[in-house]
């Protein structure tokens, strides 16, 4: 055992806490230097200090040094110095929680500048791991496929199974082969080879982006696999000179370290001291969170390349339970709330009005880290109404250009009528919220929110998040015990409340009538307020059988919604649609001669239709009439339209009636619709069966009037967006080309219908407003 002294670079940023924490440490002789990069962190966690070790430094030898080399012939001399190049914070870094069991396999994205070695790490990950089962998806950009050539000559035979794709980059597009690789693999588990992992590499230049989104909005996909996050792989080497090549417009480099929820750094030996240092500073510009990792000549731990849970929404709120180090609390006089409340230079504002990553000073060759950088929002004692929140979402999953470009942002929300924490993750416009734990009985509700991006702009950004903001919800009354058994001689209000029989019973009501009770009594109305009794009217509502609509919304207004929204929240969904001008225009039958009502099935259709519907109050326009309208298909017609290869589908007629501004009867006009889907040749992609949207038109030529016209799905899990400059078109064929496993097909076959948002204009009365910058 040998006696060695380590201090910190010149370059890391040490809290107040942390200063004088360098040290002497005792070495065992088999000690790799990783070992004792990890001693280092357990000696300082004993402090209470968190590092995070990026690299071990050499001073003696001017460089960084192997991390799996031994230790003893770096810092075998008794005396030795170690340098250590690491992230400091003034409290423990929370411990790597294993990511829940799933049934579905994890997808990692493994990504990189050309020349990094991604090939290295990958024959070398394929080679030393024996207990997982992993399959390779390779992406060459090129007429032949070099890397899989490497690859196949050394390792690749290790790899369950591999999927070249070639002559291509999988980033450009949402690409057929990609879906048909995960297709090809899917069919491989089936046939009985399990599998634990898929590795995603892409080309050098690819924007990891696309892949995120393919992988986590393709509902066929996610069914069997799930992301588990974004690897990067930096050539210490060249990566200075690669970012300064970097024109404004060139975001690939900047999203590929920005993205990543881990950072691979190699060829650290191949450079001295001080450039490791360098980098490791440039890295954190853009990317402040993720963790770092040295490595040379491709040697990783397999452990480091899995386990990532940039997706895991529990480990997400632990971490946001925690801090993220950087918060602005606005609810105490926008003071700067910084989790490092001794810092120096933590979060200098860039010359955007943004806010810098790490805190560290850049010399001026960083010219690009004034645009990169976070800020955060924390209100405390105040609730958000979950489905403003959810129009909030959508505004800033397509954030303007002139707002800057949105990286990453995650947050926990105290959600207005839910007892449960709503936590929130995002990937530029890949967003996805779910339920968190419970809020304590006497726990301060608190909303915190984290922004990630280029360029971006704050105070717009906080301006409309500002606006979702409430009171938090108190009681009337306080709440009664349930009284025991032995002293309830017969059953009374509180004992309906505090059993659930209150909420069963009510669960079958129309929720206008379920309002009507809670006017009665304040102990009522705090039951059916209370976020306690969204729980209870969703356990209800779980409890139907499968296929059964589990909210509606009727031609003649009424709606039982409760089951599926918290109450609180209902009021706004109804006065969206009120003040929104909506009109229900759906077919009649037997059952319904007045419509068909609103069917949703689940918390995620009823949120799409009410985030649809304040969109709407948003743009309202006199002259702009709005119809909900749905288009249907038998069940027989679609199952044959899935079941043979290449055929068609049309949907049934869908009509409305334009009354005239005059009250003229003879000056109305009958418009009907049809969509049909025929099949597309694709040269390219054989593997692919694709269908062209397009939209039937009839009596447009006989109308008194010129209608300009917008078509918006109102579905949780695609938006499409067609305009139809000119309805007397008999036949429209729009740009949506569809293939089999987009979530529009997918949608179809669960439920054969397609939810519009119709708006309609006439065209000499001035041109229709874009609900987004894609209708336009």
């Amino acid at each position: 055992m040998t006696q060695v002294s380590f201090s910190f670079h010149s370059s890391v940023h040490l809290p107040v806490a942390a200063r004088g924490l360098a040290g002497a440490l005792a070495v065992e002789q088999s000690w790799s230097v990783g070992q004792l990069a990890r001693a280092i962190e357990r000696h300082c966690a004993q402090k209470g200090i968190g590092v995070r070790v990026v690299a071990l430094l050499s001073a003696e030898r001017g460089h960084a040094v192997p991390p799996h080399e031994p230790a003893s012939v770096y810092f075998g001399a008794v005396g030795s110095n170690v340098v250590v190049l690491a992230d400091v914070r003034s409290h423990v870094w929370p411990s790597t929680l294993p990511v829940k069991g799933q049934r579905t396999v994890p997808v990692t994205v493994f990504t990189g500048f050309l020349g990094s070695g991604k090939t290295t790490v990958l024959n070398h990950l394929l080679r030393e791991q024996r207990e997982r089962k992993v399959a390779v998806i390779e992406n060459e950009f090129g007429e032949v496929p070099i890397d899989n050539e490497l690859l196949q000559n050394s390792a690749m035979d290790l790899a369950e199974q591999v999927v070249v794709m070639e002559n291509g980059c999988m980033c450009c597009t949402l690409r057929g082969d990609l879906l048909g690789a995960f297709d090809a693999i899917r069919r491989q588990m089936q046939s009985g080879t399990p599998l634990d992992a898929v590795l995603v590499e892409t080309t050098g230049m690819a924007d990891p982006l696309p892949i995120v989104r393919t992988i986590r909005n393709t509902p066929d996909i996610a069914k069997h696999f799930h992301m588990d996050g974004t690897i990067t792989l930096v050539d210490c080497k060249t990566v200075l000179s690669r970012l300064g090549e970097c024109k404004t417009e060139d975001q690939e480099r900047h999203r590929q370290i920005s993205f990543a929820d881990k950072i691979l750094l190699s060829k650290i030996d191949l450079v001295d001291n001080t450039q490791v240092a360098e980098v490791w500073k440039r890295l954190r510009s853009y990317n402040d969170a993720a963790p770092i990792v040295a490595a040379v000549k491709g040697v990783i731990p397999p452990a480091e390349l899995t386990n990532l849970g940039a997706f895991d929404m529990d480990r997400i709120a632990a971490e946001q339970e925690q801090g993220h180090g950087h918060e602005h609390d606005d609810g105490h006089g926008n003071g700067h709330d910084c989790e490092d409340h001794d810092c120096d230079a933590h979060g200098e504002t860039g010359h955007d009005g943004g806010r810098q990553g790490h805190g560290h000073a850049h010399s001026q060759d960083t010219r690009h880290e004034s645009d990169i950088g976070s800020f955060s929002i924390v209100k405390r004692g105040v609730e958000i109404d979950p489905l403003a929140f959810a129009r909030w979402v959508r505004v800033i999953a397509t954030l303007p250009e002139q707002q800057g470009i949105l990286y990453r942002s995650k947050g926990i929300i105290a959600a207005a009528g839910r007892s449960k924490k709503l936590i929130f993750h995002a990937v530029a416009d890949v967003t996805e919220t779910q339920d968190g734990p419970d809020w304590g009985e006497e726990e301060q509700r608190i909303c915190k929110m984290v922004f990630i991006g280029k360029k971006l702009d704050r105070e717009a950004i906080e301006k409309r998040f500002n606006t979702l903001f409430q009171l938090s919800w108190h009681r009337l009354r306080p709440l009664f015990a349930l009284p025991s058994p032995s002293s309830a001689r017969r059953l009374n209000l509180t004992m309906l409340v505090h059993g659930g029989l209150l909420h069963a019973t009510l669960f079958s009501c129309w929720t206008k009538d379920v309002l009507r009770v809670s006017q009665a009594s304040a102990l009522l109305r705090d039951a059916i307020f209370a976020p306690s009794a969204f729980a209870a009217f969703r356990r209800e509502a779980s409890a139907m059988p499968e296929g059964k609509p589990r909210g509606l919304h009727t031609v003649k207004g009424d709606i039982w919604l409760h089951g599926l929204m918290p109450t609180r929240s209902i009021e706004k969904y109804v006065t969206a649609w009120r003040n929104g001008g909506l009109v229900m225009s759906t077919s009649s039958s037997m059952e319904y001669l007045f419509g068909e009502p609103l069917m949703f099935f689940s918390e995620a259709d009823l949120e799409a239709a009410g985030v649809m519907w304040q969109e709407v109050c948003e743009l309202k326009n006199a002259d702009t009439l709005n119809h909900v309208i749905e288009f249907k298909w038998r069940p027989e017609t679609m199952k044959s339209f899935f079941d043979v290869q290449g055929s068609a589908t049309n949907s049934s007629l869908v009509k409305i009636t334009v009354e005239s501004a005059d009250g003229d009867s003879d000056l109305d006009d009958d418009l009907k619709f049809r969509i049909n889907l025929n099949p597309e040749e694709n040269p390219d992609t054989p593997s692919l069966s694709l269908h062209r949207m397009s939209i039937q038109l009839v009596g447009g030529k006989t109308s008194n009037f010129v209608y300009a016209i917008f078509f918006h799905t109102v579905d949780p899990t695609y938006q499409v967006h067609i305009s139809v400059p000119d309805h007397r078109v008999p036949i429209f064929p729009t740009k949506e080309v569809f293939h089999q496993w987009h979530p529009l097909m997918s949608g179809l076959q669960r439920w054969p219908r397609l939810r519009f948002l119709l708006r309609l204009k006439q065209s000499d009365s001035g041109p229709l407003d874009a609900m987004c910058g894609c209708c336009g």
